[in-house]
């Protein structure tokens, strides 16, 4: 198993297996490619992921490894070839295009004749071979098998040409954590085949590897084949034996290969806002129980339904570098999701942090229990553990909050200092202002190090302390919640004998109201007091008294109005 996060709300921990697994939610909003960082990063195994497009969101962690491409070994070069073409044409072949295309694929002569010029060709076992077939046949064809020469020619002549003038890796050497092949600058069909050369070399040679599948809704289509499709078939349904397992990024369900899913055993579930794909989505959880349209809507950023077995939680996941505490203060609602960004701004820079999910730091530990091994932790230098503030945004922030408290603290000296000259006046002495105190020790290097003005750093450092000495009084400040309220006592003044209202006030000082009493009842004693006519409506003495109780003179009960118990009532009497 490996841990992920904090189930949102109660705080318990969630681990997911380690096995076949797909990340849906939308890009930007739904923290995706951090979730298969943290993953990547406490499985123990290697993996390897693609950037496909300029400005794409890459990993923190990561090693950059040179472009890969093999040409493929299938016994069935032709549907190898069908693949590319259904790729590049966006259609789905019928039997007449794939025969024809075997027909490439094969070794094959054909006689001269009086009519026909002779021609032949070899079985292909790379692009070039098989461009060379199509340009040898295309001279002697028509109708539907030169459409199809055709479109062969269209994109293999490109593909040929950007195979030749790039300088490609012929071998695949992984470190140890996410591995990442930036193939942006590649054409769209030349990204499909180094892809699907990274899958097919994992599949027949790799071991314990992790192949992160970008886009799947572009790469492995429903309805037609791709060449990344066709590798993928064989390395998900036979792969987990050997611990080579394959992760799906999408932004949806919408397009992606139903077949492939099927193998696919852990679920996560990010935000999804369009109408459709939040169907798709709750048609895809099992019922038990499902959670609503509106839930899926509000997920937040790193927050994920994670749906295997018979499993379905709302999850906050940790990512790679926070600490565990941390992590469980936000899935409890305690702290903010954004208190991380200061420190993944560290990470960003390279600064250290404890818990950094680093490969060298974590793996040392049991990674089903998660125990990270800490070390010497306790007797590290200070600075390793504390972010450091050193953008130019928070520099200016910080600046501003000293400027803010120099002008509070200036105005507390003002007035220090004219309450001892009118104390000096009465003959009193003065204390005087305590000079800055010197800090030695563990909390002096620590001040050194950072500005006072740190806030968070010296949140971060108390917080440590709490930790180390005593967890309880941590606990026990977080389970005493405090409520302060301030009582306004509203004062009303009416004249007895003037407005209705008067006259219902008139009642509640007699104490009409001390046992429940309905508006009818109020309405029948104000008639008998003759302060109304007989048919007077009793909707007319219900409005003052829905008056007095919003006022919080009377409350509503079930059976009538009921006199606030301990209100004060002065009457006085006029000449």
């Amino acid at each position: 198993m490996i841990p992920l996060g904090y189930e949102l709300g109660t705080g318990k921990r969630v681990s997911i297996p380690l096995n076949h697994m797909v990340v849906l939610g939308q890009t930007q909003l739904s923290g995706k490619t951090t979730t298969l960082e943290a993953l990547v990063a406490r499985s123990g195994l290697r993996a390897i992921a693609f950037i496909t497009k300029p400005g794409e969101k890459s990993f923190r962690q990561q090693t950059l490894i040179p472009a890969f491409f093999s040409e493929s070994t299938l016994e069935e070069y032709s549907k190898y070839v069908a693949a590319i073409i259904e790729q590049k044409m966006s259609v789905h072949l019928g039997w007449r295009e794939r025969g024809w295309i075997v027909k490439l694929c094969r070794e094959y002569e054909r006689a001269k004749t009086k009519s026909v010029a002779g021609y032949k060709w070899k079985q292909p076992k790379t692009l070039k071979e098989l461009l060379a077939n199509v340009e040898t046949a295309l001279p002697h064809l028509r109708g539907t098998e030169e459409m199809i020469c055709m479109q062969l020619q269209e994109y293999l002549k490109p593909a040929v040409k950007e195979i030749g003038h790039r300088q490609f890796s012929s071998t695949l050497e992984l470190a140890r954590g996410i591995n990442v092949m930036d193939i942006t600058d590649l054409s769209d069909g030349l990204k499909t085949l180094v892809i699907r050369s990274v899958i097919e070399w994992v599949h027949k040679k790799g071991r314990k590897i992790i192949v992160i599948v970008p886009e799947a809704w572009k790469f492995i289509p429903e309805g037609r084949s791709t060449p990344v499709k066709l590798a993928l078939e064989g390395l998900i349904r036979e792969g987990a034996g050997v611990e080579n397992y394959v992760w799906m990024d999408s932004q949806d369900l919408r397009g992606v290969d139903k077949m492939l899913l099927r193998s696919v055993i852990v679920w996560l579930f990010g935000v999804q806002r369009q109408k459709n794909e939040v169907a798709n989505t709750l048609a895809s959880i099992p019922d038990y129980p499902k959670p609503s349209a509106t839930e899926i809507m509000q997920l937040g950023k790193g927050e994920f339904y994670v749906c295997y077995g018979t499993t379905l939680v709302r999850t906050y996941v940790q990512p790679a570098g926070m600490e565990d505490e941390h992590a469980r203060s936000i899935a409890l609602g305690e702290e903010e999701p954004e208190s991380w960004s200061s420190i993944a701004r560290n990470l960003d820079a390279g600064e250290s942090w404890p818990g950094n999910g680093s490969m060298a730091g974590r793996m040392s530990g049991d990674v089903d229990g998660y125990q990270q091994d800490r070390g010497s932790t306790g007797n590290q230098n200070l600075q390793e553990e504390a972010p450091s503030l050193s953008t130019t945004e928070e520099e200016d922030m910080w600046k501003e909050k000293y400027e803010a408290l120099k002008v509070e603290f200036d105005q507390l000296r003002a007035s220090y200092d004219a309450l001892a000259r009118k104390i000096g006046d009465a003959g009193m002495s003065v204390p005087e202002l305590p000079e800055r105190t010197t800090i030695t020790g563990e909390m002096g290097e620590w001040f050194e190090k950072f500005p006072k003005e740190s806030l968070e750093a010296t949140y971060q450092y108390i917080r440590k302390r709490l930790r180390q000495e005593n967890p309880d009084d941590l606990l026990l400040g977080i389970q005493k919640p405090e409520i302060g309220v301030k009582v306004e006592r509203k004062i009303i003044t009416v004249e007895a004998n003037g407005s209705l209202f008067g006259r219902i006030c008139q009642l509640t000082s007699e104490g009409f109201f001390k046992q429940p009493q309905g508006a009818k009842a109020a309405t029948a004693e104000a008639v008998r007091r003759g302060w109304c006519h007989p048919k007077t409506p009793f909707m007319r003495v219900q409005d003052p008294l829905e008056k007095l109780a919003g006022m919080g003179f009377l409350t509503r009960e079930t059976d009538g109005y009921l006199m606030v118990p301990g209100m004060k009532i002065t009457v006085q009497e006029s000449q």
